[in-house]
């Protein structure tokens, strides 16, 4: 079921909530009931909706959920030390998205925050899980993300994908506030993952689905698996 809330008038759409938990959590390929800790039983960081009676995640929200995600499961880090890197990373960058920062980098176990060049002060780069030890700025470049940016570096586009691993550059689909509302799309289209789920549930078959949409069955596959939930656990924290 969809909520919505009035847009206040010049509000970003990245700011504008309208995910609710479950719904976020299946367009992220997570477990609901972690996003809900992360959210609302003990919340990480405040969402943009966190007062109204349903809490709502805005695109910025997804985003950061997705990058606490990535942390979490690929790079080994427990959900108390990710919460010492969120605030360490809200000290340096002053945001209430830290992890969406344009000079976020992710390496291997290391969370990196690069300082450009101030006066007399040169760029440095911040290693955020270790105690704020100096990164190695050609190493750290080397590490793609999984948010597009503008020409600002504000991103705007995402690319959840379930089966990422570090390296891999398979973006099968994307979350974009202006297309088709932020709802999960199939990359390169504006056709909604969900309607592709729920007419597979009524029985069709991925060939029909293929000849409706014009879409590869391949590219149709990989856009359901990200959403085909598994058994919703609680991850350690």
């Amino acid at each position: 079921m969809a909520y919505y809330v009035a847009r206040k008038r010049g509000e970003d759409l990245r700011d504008y909530p309208t995910y609710t938990i479950p719904e976020a959590a299946k367009i992220l390929g997570m477990s609901r009931r972690t996003l809900q800790s992360w959210v609302v039983d003990d919340p990480i960081w405040k969402v943009s909706g966190a007062k109204f009676a349903v809490p709502l995640l805005s695109f910025r929200d997804i985003a950061q959920a997705y990058y606490v995600e990535i942390v979490r499961k690929h790079f080994y880090l427990s959900m108390r030390r990710t919460r010492d890197v969120l605030e360490l990373a809200r000290k340096e960058s002053r945001a209430q998205y830290p992890l969406l920062n344009k000079n976020i980098r992710l390496f291997f176990q290391h969370i990196i925050l690069t300082k450009p060049a101030r006066g007399k002060q040169p760029r440095r780069d911040v290693d955020l899980t270790q105690h704020r030890q100096l990164g190695i700025s050609q190493v750290i470049d080397q590490f793609a993300t999984r948010i597009q940016r503008d020409s600002k570096g504000e991103g705007f586009q995402l690319f959840p994908w379930r089966y990422w691993t570090p390296g891999d550059d398979s973006k099968p689909v994307t979350i974009d506030p202006e297309v088709m509302s932020g709802r999960l799309v199939v990359t390169g289209t504006r056709i909604p993952v969900q309607i592709l789920w729920t007419r597979k549930l009524s029985g069709e078959s991925i060939p029909r689905l293929a000849s409706d949409y014009d879409l590869g069955q391949e590219a149709i596959n990989r856009a359901l698996s990200h959403i085909d939930a598994p058994r919703d656990r609680v991850s350690a924290a």
